[in-house]
């Protein structure tokens, strides 16, 4: 990200890295800021004017084009998800996000109310799960480093990760069965009666976007969750 508006304080997505499950960077490109840049936060991005006026540089209207081809049908993993997709005006649906940020098992409860959880840095959780340094003080952050980084995080912990979300998506196919009670109904006879409760399930499509690559050992995927049984995430942004 680089800064944008009085003194820099709005962020602009200025470059987007995407690799795969196997760590192998499929796209890498800087982007056009469609605004004046008041601060290029070199310091941390490494970004200069130099690279988003070069030829190389894409629009935004570009590599939304290209992110959102790649991440069709695809789990998202990383690292404040919430941050890149807000910058690059992209959606993706709650149960393919898989956001280090927001993984309860990886946050900290709050200084103020031990009762909230609040995100930790993505250097914080690399150095406590994973065992090595990322972001080293004055240099700028890699963000082929920081993607890896955060799908190595998943991997780590993969199995209770999707446990969680399968339970999460099963509760919400629940919340979205809805029992009506049909009105009561005066007949010629003048009797009244009411039909039968009917049960009306709404779903959600994308539940059942097939996956494609085998289950995690020990996990078993049911019906409601994903007809095909095979499952693999693919890709990670930061």
């Amino acid at each position: 990200m680089v800064g944008t508006g009085p003194e820099g304080l709005d962020s602009a997505v200025a470059r987007v890295t995407i690799c795969n499950w196997a760590e192998e960077v499929i796209l890498d490109t800087f982007v056009k800021v469609p605004v004046e840049v008041t601060d290029y936060r070199t310091f941390v991005s490494g970004i200069e004017a130099k690279h988003l006026e070069g030829d190389d540089a894409l629009t935004l209207t570009e590599v939304r084009k290209i992110v959102k081809s790649i991440l069709h049908g695809k789990i998202l993993i990383g690292h404040a998800l919430e941050n890149d997709l807000a910058a690059l005006q992209i959606d993706h649906p709650w149960h393919d996000i898989r956001d280090s940020a927001n993984y309860p098992p990886f946050m900290k409860a709050a200084e103020s109310d031990s009762t909230t959880l609040r995100p930790r840095k993505l250097k914080e959780l690399v150095r406590d799960y994973l065992g090595r340094d990322i972001q080293h003080l004055g240099v700028a952050h890699d963000p082929i480093e920081d993607a890896i980084s955060a799908l190595c995080l998943y991997k780590s912990v993969r199995l209770d990760w999707e446990k969680s979300v399968m339970m999460q998506v099963a509760s919400a196919r629940l919340k979205e069965t809805k029992e009506i009670e049909p009105p009561l109904i005066q007949n010629s006879h003048n009797n009244r009666y009411r039909p039968k409760k009917q049960t009306t399930r709404m779903e959600h499509p994308t539940y059942s976007r097939s996956r494609s690559a085998p289950t995690p050992t020990g996990m078993t995927y049911y019906r409601g969750y994903g007809y095909h049984t095979s499952y693999y995430p693919h890709q990670n942004c930061s």
